[in-house]
């Protein structure tokens, strides 16, 4: 998420997220030096250096490394959700695209710059400005004519059907069928959906009789 920000607006926020921890930092130091008195002028004689706030800085220096870890700890033990958080905020139009497909498991039709066209599922969200990658679940894939019409020649359901009826998996995801797509090769997205399509075809198919 960072990456999408300024320099200037890190910066700023980097300088205030420092502020907040040496403050918090002086008013521990502050209620350590009312209730143990003794204990904070021992730990003081152990510095190396007598210099005062020494150990004040010090001990902020420490609690944003912990901090830091900690932040990190969190991120990739909810990755996902971390993920979705960023697009939200700060994720361009197809992030924002893929992050909706996603979160409510919609079939997307991908179209490339060879005319080849599949229709998906996301399964895992691209890190903004990170993966220039989308990993995918195909249902369907085809190609577009000279005259720009759809036409499918590949239905993965079926398939995918047969392996959980005779339970080698239980649910599609478990099968190792993810489809990689680089961005770059990406000239549309936009949601699909099968009754909708039918109907057109239906409709384009009686003008033209």
């Amino acid at each position: 998420m960072q990456q999408r920000l300024d320099r200037q607006r890190l910066i700023f926020d980097s300088i205030l997220l420092g502020i907040s921890i040496l403050a918090i930092t002086i008013v521990i130091r502050k209620v350590a030096e009312i209730f143990i008195p003794e204990f904070i002028q021992t730990l003081h004689s152990y510095l190396p250096l007598q210099t005062p706030y020494i150990g004040t800085t010090i001990f902020s220096f420490i609690f944003s490394v912990a901090f830091t870890e900690l932040g990190n700890l969190t991120f990739c033990s909810n990755h996902k959700k971390q993920i979705e958080k960023a697009i939200k905020k700060v994720g361009n139009e197809l992030e924002i695209l893929l992050r909706s497909s996603f979160k409510d498991s919609k079939l997307l039709e991908f179209t490339l710059d060879n005319n080849k066209v599949y229709i998906a599922w996301v399964k895992e969200l691209p890190i903004p400005t990170v993966s220039n990658y989308i990993r995918v679940i195909p249902v369907l894939s085809g190609y577009r004519n000279e005259q720009r019409q759809l036409n499918f020649t590949t239905h993965y359901l079926s398939v995918y059907s047969e392996y959980v009826n005779e339970g080698r998996v239980e649910d599609v995801s478990e099968l190792d069928v993810d489809l990689i797509l680089t961005l770059d090769n990406l000239v549309s997205v936009s949601y699909f959906d099968i009754g909708m399509y039918e109907r057109f075809n239906s409709t384009t198919g009686a003008n033209n009789m």
